[in-house]
């Protein structure tokens, strides 16, 4: 078992988590990142267009730059490791993986939305094929191309409207009656938007080409199945699996989202928050954002506690 003690500890190594890496290396502190066995959603998105600086980038291209950033700092190390335990808020952070034990100053939490399972037969093998998990991303990639989305959220309506807006032909299929759907439910019916209610997609089918072709649905009252080919179908179906930090006290909101001020600071003085895991607008540029406030809350309460 190794032991590691360290300023900061930053447990994720998606965008959020190396950018707060890049702050901290240039701030010159000891700073561990944790990289987990979960890939970051960023790994797995196939292109991204609205990314400063680059028209035109692959997902796992722009994570591996990311990177390589990070570790350019002699005082940031990038170790792999999921967390199966962890004490915070004690005086020192103390968290462990099955080879290590990394005590930190403080800890910032940037795991994403953590390892999401396949709600639909054959989606993991889409996705960058026809299936996402954002609409705000990939989008504009659809423009006059047929769209559904699935889910039972208010994000389901707000981003059929913002689909909508960027001119795509967009349906929605839900679990739930037409009326129990959450949000602007008129508006979305003004816009001449589809409700395919009280059906559940079983199967997302593929072309030869290796693309989404169709989705096949099932009645939640009786047998009934019906077919709906589409050219992408966006999935929000996830719960963030947060229970380890829960457990340690870390507060989170009625999502499973963990709860940041301002600052990105949590209900624990010592430990800070930033992307995904903290809910909001799953965006690149939002989590790297989120990764520097973080950092920047957490040198100016490390300077505090050194008294320096």
């Amino acid at each position: 078992m190794e032991e590691f003690n360290c300023e900061v500890l930053i447990i994720g190594a998606g965008p959020a988590g190396l950018n707060a890496g890049i702050y901290c290396g240039r701030a010159n502190r000891k700073t561990i990142i944790l990289e987990g066995k979960e890939p970051s959603a960023l790994e797995k998105t196939k292109e991204i267009s609205n990314w400063l600086g680059e028209q035109k980038i692959e997902g796992p291209n722009l994570l591996e730059k990311f990177r390589k950033h990070a570790e350019s700092y002699n005082t940031v190390k990038i170790i792999k490791g999921d967390v199966i335990a962890l004490m915070m808020g004690m005086g020192m952070n103390m968290i462990s993986t099955r080879t290590a034990n990394i005590t930190s100053d403080v800890v910032i939490i940037a795991t994403g939305r953590g390892q999401r399972k396949e709600v639909i037969t054959g989606e993991s093998n889409l996705v960058g094929y026809g299936v996402s998990y954002c609409a705000l991303c990939d989008g504009p990639l659809y423009k006059e191309k047929v769209v559904y989305l699935y889910g039972t959220d208010e994000e389901v309506i707000e981003d059929a409207l913002a689909l909508h807006q960027m001119g795509c032909i967009v349906n929605i299929i839900t679990t739930l009656e037409k009326n129990e759907l959450p949000g602007n439910i008129e508006e979305v019916k003004n816009k001449g938007i589809q409700i395919i209610d009280k059906m559940e997609i079983t199967e997302a089918v593929k072309n030869t080409e290796g693309l989404i072709e169709k989705i096949i649905c099932k009645s939640v009252d009786s047998e009934e199945l019906q077919e709906f080919e589409l050219d992408c179908l966006f999935i929000f179906s996830h719960v963030p699996s947060n229970s380890i930090f829960k457990k340690a006290g870390v507060g989170l909101d009625e999502m499973g989202n963990i709860k940041v001020d301002q600052n990105q600071q949590t209900n624990i003085k010592s430990v800070y928050a930033a992307g995904d895991v903290t809910g909001g607008v799953f965006q690149v540029i939002f989590a790297v954002s989120e990764g520097a406030r973080a950092a920047l809350s957490a040198l100016k309460y490390l300077r505090t506690l050194k008294k320096e």
